[in-house]
């Protein structure tokens, strides 16, 4: 029951909204949607609790080396997949590359980032602890098991109510990390908990870490209570750093970026704007600068994929020519202004469910896979999709209504799959399909919008698959999952990129349990209602990849839209002005 914490966004005001806001204004008091990634701090205990093989399973030994390369060893605690919480002093430079983590984790697993306590400096000056405190971030999540898991951050000012403290520590002479446990009960337990606390801060060593083991329904899960003590010698709750720590570990994780960079992936020019990797000869702005011997050092690099060298290539960056700019800017405004468009053939809330924007892939009268129409001449799909696929195949849009003369039929011009789709793990699944002639839009076709919102996944989504024995569609409605509970649950080989959804319930009877099997490509859609008029804007958000015991009730796993958002512009725009 705690992996759905749903966050119902407040009533977004109509007043003072400009019209570059009006396209992406959703009226959030009609739409509630799910954080992509649970915030574990405050839901610790039920996110990250497990069974584990070792009391340590938490602990992490942290190897640094100083400027003349002499090695020194402190202690540290996982706080997360992506975070660990050591002291400062630990710390000797900010250079992520003078650590060395020793803990049962991939070694490919690295300190990417260095986060200091702000107050750490002035409190060292005052000759107090109390600020000793250091987050490191890893380069990529970590894989939390038996004998990797995270500590929970004791959110209250005391800790005398409980019965059990343990002082977790570096051992030098055995080189091992020990813990030390105080039990104190009976009439005097709190005098002999706060004696046992004080003696601690006169005991405690650098790398002392204090936590609370006995806490009945959180079965022994360790709880970090300090990490270090005032100049009076008194403890400092860890409590007090939290503001701190929520801030570090909330706010880089925003954009959900992928760890490994390359062709395709979505990067920053040098200016600040969000764009695509991609090859310089295929970046027409910036392979005209790069000719230019005066411009080409403000090309920005996105390294290389074997021997060719990628760029970042920006939106304004895809133009071609003058001869072209009149196509190019009307892809890009079908793209990013979707929701201001076809207002005439959006349909009232009670009539949003005709799946006008749902297309199908077929050969010889038979269902290949799904796709999904996102402007009037390129669908969404798989890149499994279009492994199957060619230039023979056509495309059906409009099937979800009655009469035949509202299907179009149209034949595959060029496909584009990810470039670094993998066929056997099958990440970055996706494609698109450019149509040899547009559709006409009207009430039974129309294309979705792409959802862009990285951080918010709405709570419910519809999947939409098209059934060939019976020659209807079917919708299946799916409540999505947190990222690191699907990562723990199901698939521990699942990447930023994607998502797990799993059939909401009907009702509590076996027999009415629905399969989460869906044909490759099918798109995952919600509508959003945007505008005073409340028209129900249809947006995917996902793109279905392959399952998880999908014929059990298992979860499906999809391709996030949100997270290719910026390659699926660059594919439309750059062959929006060709003809191929």
């Amino acid at each position: 029951m705690y992996r759905w914490l749903i966050l119902v966004l407040g009533i977004a005001m109509m007043n003072h909204v400009s019209s570059e806001d009006h396209a992406g204004m959703l009226l959030d008091y009609r739409n509630s949607f799910l954080s992509y990634e649970q915030k574990g701090l405050d839901t610790c205990p039920f996110t990250y609790f497990r069974e584990t093989c070792t009391d340590f399973a938490h602990a992490v030994t942290i190897e640094t080396f100083d400027e003349n390369n002499t090695p020194k060893i402190c202690l540290g605690t996982f706080i997360s997949e992506q975070f660990i919480l050591t002291t400062a002093s630990c710390i000797p430079s900010d250079h992520p590359k003078n650590i060395r983590l020793n803990a049962k984790i991939a070694e490919n697993v690295t300190v990417s980032s260095i986060y200091l306590h702000p107050d750490y400096k002035l409190s060292q000056r005052n000759g107090s602890d109390e600020n000793n405190l250091a987050l490191l971030k890893l380069n990529a999540d970590l894989r939390l098991t038996k004998n990797v898991a995270a500590s929970c951050l004791w959110a209250s000012e005391t800790v005398e109510m409980y019965t059990k403290v343990q002082e977790m520590d570096y051992d030098h002479t055995i080189k091992k990390v020990n813990q030390n446990t105080t039990i104190c009960s009976g009439l005097n337990k709190n005098e002999c908990l706060k004696s046992a606390l004080q003696f601690w801060c006169q005991r405690k060593s650098s790398t002392g870490i204090l936590q609370i083991r006995e806490l009945g329904k959180y079965k022994m899960h360790p709880m970090i209570a300090s990490m270090g003590c005032d100049k009076s010698g008194q403890i400092v709750p860890i409590s007090h750093h939290l503001p701190w720590i929520r801030e570090v570990t909330q706010s880089t994780r925003i954009e959900y970026n992928l760890t490994d960079v390359g062709l395709g992936e979505k990067c920053f020019n040098n200016e600040g704007v969000k764009g695509v990797c991609l090859p310089v000869d295929e970046c027409p702005q910036v392979m005209i600068n790069f000719k230019d011997l005066q411009k080409n050092n403000s090309i920005s690099n996105c390294g290389f994929d074997g021997s060719i060298a990628l760029t970042c290539c920006s939106t304004k960056d895809m133009l071609k020519g003058a001869q072209t700019e009149t196509i190019f800017r009307e892809a890009v405004h079908e793209i990013e202004h979707c929701e201001t468009l076809y207002d005439e053939f959006r349909r009232t809330p009670d009539e949003h469910e005709l799946h006008s924007q749902v297309a199908i892939v077929t050969l010889n009268n038979s269902t290949i896979c799904g796709a999904t129409l996102i402007a009037t001449r390129f669908l969404l799909t798989s890149a499994e999709c279009v492994e199957k696929i060619d230039s023979t195949n056509n495309v059906l849009i409009g099937i979800a209504h009655d009469s035949d003369e509202t299907i179009n039929k149209i034949e595959i011009q060029s496909i584009f799959p990810h470039p670094k789709f993998n066929p056997k793990t099958r990440h970055y699944n996706v494609a698109v399909i450019k149509l040899k002639h547009p559709v006409s839009v009207d009430s039974s076709t129309v294309p979705a919008c792409l959802w862009t919102r990285k951080e918010k996944v709405p709570t419910s989504l519809d999947a939409v698959s098209y059934d060939d024995a019976d020659d209807v569609l079917s919708k299946t409605v799916f409540s999505p999952l947190y990222y690191s509970d699907c990562l723990r649950l199901y698939n521990p080989h699942l990447i930023a990129s994607e998502m797990c959804v799993s059939p909401k319930l009907a009702d509590c009877e076996p027999d009415n349990e629905k399969s989460s099997c869906q044909k490759p490509g099918s798109g995952l859609y919600t509508n959003v209602f945007v505008g005073t008029a409340m028209k129900p804007v249809t947006y995917v958000v996902g793109i279905h990849s392959k399952g998880y015991q999908c014929d059990k009730r298992g979860p499906s796993i999809h391709t996030r839209v949100s997270e290719y958002y910026e390659w699926i512009k660059s594919v439309v725009y750059l062959s929006s002005q060709s003809n191929e």
